[in-house]
């Protein structure tokens, strides 16, 4: 299908990137300007601190020049999804993301070379900002010398170079061709080949899914190896910076929008997370086993996973009844809430529709000062009015957060995925009270995205797991045993469905993002269900909620997780939240007879 040019979609629906630069050129002065910026900081953090005002000074600065990245980084990131003309490319844009970890490493430098009692007197009477120095404080811990620091930042090419090579392959990708029912002829590709799996067909889903991954196995070595190489560099900067494991080095990464903090959580409490989702795998093997009934068949496949079992016609939604039926399912959240969202449309702060050459997927990138952009790409569907609901939830996280300074106007990892799977519950909530055939096909969507998020990206953690362990252990890891440990993932998450002898091969094409990237998914998706329940049972106000979402910058992700009443190293949130699930799956047992 051919997608319309960018320009030919009515200003009102694409997102005005002028409000952040007004070009590409003004982009590449305001990127000068820090580099400016990033060498008065490094003058500064030379001298010894001998006061609170030069440890405020440092900081200020400091602040500063992430406004600044946050800035540049919106910008491009925006511009490279929906394929702005002249759009800075990615490899100008990390090259600023180093000059700025560069320069802030002599900051963390100077705060570890004043001794304790010094900075601990000067920290105590920095007010407003006593986190953020105690933050970065705390980094220092993981700081080397600026010749260490220096060869590391040398390495950042390298290091990255694992994850350029599965991005080549994806574009060496050759799309097969599979012929559907009616003759029409399709080109298998990553963005459409859950829609083609969505197929009535049941042989056509076979072939989709075999030629797809059939392709994919082309490129296995080169993968094996790619993921591998990725896990002993990430192995490799956790020994130098002196993280216990690869998943210590992953749980303390940065907040976003990226203002100098870090949040670290325990390795613990993703301990308890594996330990949890497993033993409470029976309402996923509930929904899988009500699938193979509905489908009809002896034995569920993997190409009978994306298939809708509801007997419903698909609906269409024009963006406009797709935008009313979000801001009603938000109304729980209060009224200043949903006119906060409601003022992302008139900032033009979303990029609505798909257009030529955009990503097929949704983003949403923020900064302190501008705000969030929302890259949707709405079909009028069930499915893509899901995801853009999504993506406003981090909208609005980042909405609520930046009424604080710049430095606490962020939000951990795994908090971020509160609010969006919290859009996602109660836009299902809502589409259930309408009742119709809105209902039935909303429940299966929102069944969809909490096993991804609570059954399925708990999987691919597990497999992630278990390989950097093996290459913390000096174990060696090729094709092979990466293919067995996605097989023994999938037997045990989806144990009702009958594995094929490829079915090991449909790990591939992972490594894009840090290795222990899909635990956030979880357990935000934990955190959506208990703030849902709370809302129900009138424990939880629409102000206290507004309240947590202005906070995420200012407390551990474990203290903010407990706000929301849930205790990540304990089992009960997740159990809270399989129960949820199983309610959800009692809904569509007794909506299909």
């Amino acid at each position: 299908m051919n997608l319309p040019d960018r320009d030919d979609i009515d200003p009102e629906y694409r997102c005005d990137l002028a409000t952040i630069y007004e070009s590409p050129a003004e982009w590449e002065n305001a990127r000068n300007r820090l580099e400016r910026e990033l060498d008065t900081l490094e003058s500064l953090a030379e001298a010894p601190l001998t006061s609170v005002a030069d440890l405020r000074s440092l900081l200020e600065r400091t602040e500063e020049c992430y406004r600044r990245k946050q800035r540049l980084e919106l910008y491009a990131k925006v511009a490279y999804h929906v394929r702005l003309d002249e759009a800075p490319g990615w490899d100008e844009y990390h090259d600023v993301e180093s000059s700025v970890e560069s320069s802030v490493g002599a900051v963390r430098r100077r705060l570890a070379e004043t001794d304790d009692a010094t900075l601990d007197r000067f920290v105590s009477k920095l007010d407003g900002y006593r986190r953020y120095a105690e933050n970065v404080r705390e980094q220092t811990e993981r700081t080397r010398s600026p010749e260490v620091e220096d060869a590391v930042a040398a390495l950042d090419g390298a290091r990255r170079t694992p994850t350029d090579v599965i991005g080549a392959v994806w574009s060496d990708y050759d799309p097969p061709t599979v012929e559907r029912p009616d003759g029409e002829t399709v080109a298998i590709r990553s963005g459409n080949r859950r829609s083609e799996l969505d197929h009535p067909d049941r042989d056509y889903r076979r072939r989709v899914h075999r030629a797809f991954w059939g392709e994919l196995e082309r490129f296995e070595e080169t993968l094996a190896t790619a993921y591998v190489a990725k896990l002993h560099a990430a192995h490799g900067e956790a020994t130098v910076r002196n993280y216990d494991s690869i998943r210590d080095r992953d749980f303390g990464g940065r907040c976003f929008p990226d203002s100098g903090l870090r949040s670290a959580l325990p390795e613990e409490a993703h301990d308890v997370l594996l330990d949890a989702v497993r033993d409470n795998l029976g309402p996923y093997h509930r929904l899988l086993e009500h699938r193979r009934e509905r489908l009809g068949v002896d034995e569920l496949r993997l190409w009978d996973l994306d298939v809708a079992v509801t007997d419903a016609n698909p609906p269409t939604l024009d963006f406009e009844s797709a935008k009313d039926h979000l801001l009603s399912a938000l109304e729980p959240l209060g009224e200043e809430y949903v006119e906060d969202v409601r003022s992302l449309f008139d900032r033009r702060r979303v990029d609505v529709y798909p257009t030529e050459g955009k990503s097929g997927h949704e983003y949403t990138h923020s900064s302190a000062t501008d705000g969030p952009f929302v890259v949707a790409n709405f079909r009028g569907d069930v499915r893509s009015t899901f995801a853009f609901c999504h993506g406003l939830g981090h909208a609005m996280a980042v909405e609520h957060a930046r009424e604080a300074p710049v430095r606490y106007a962020t939000c951990p990892r795994p908090i971020g995925e509160v609010p969006s799977m919290l859009h996602e519950v109660l836009l299902a909530d809502h589409f259930l009270e309408e009742g119709g055939v809105l209902a039935e096909v909303a429940l299966y969507r929102v069944l969809d995205a909490l096993e991804a998020t609570l059954y399925r990206d708990a999987m691919v953690s597990a497999f992630t797991h278990d390989l950097a362990t093996r290459v913390e252990c000096v174990e060696s890891i090729d094709a092979a045993r990466i293919r067995e440990t996605q097989r023994e993932c999938l037997a045990e998450f989806r144990a009702p469905v009958a594995l094929g002898p490829d079915a090991g091969r449909t790990w591939l094409g992972r490594g894009s993002r840090p290795p222990y990237d899909s635990y956030a998914y979880t357990l935000g998706t934990a955190g959506a269900l208990a703030i849902r329940q709370r809302l129900r049972d009138d424990d939880l106000t629409a102000e206290g909620y507004r309240e947590f979402l202005c906070s995420t910058g200012r407390e551990s992700s474990v203290d903010l997780f407990e706000q929301l009443g849930c205790d990540v190293t304990t089992v009960d949130p997740y159990e809270r939240a399989a129960g949820a699930f199983e309610e959800y799956v009692a809904a569509a047992e007794d909506a299909g007879g």
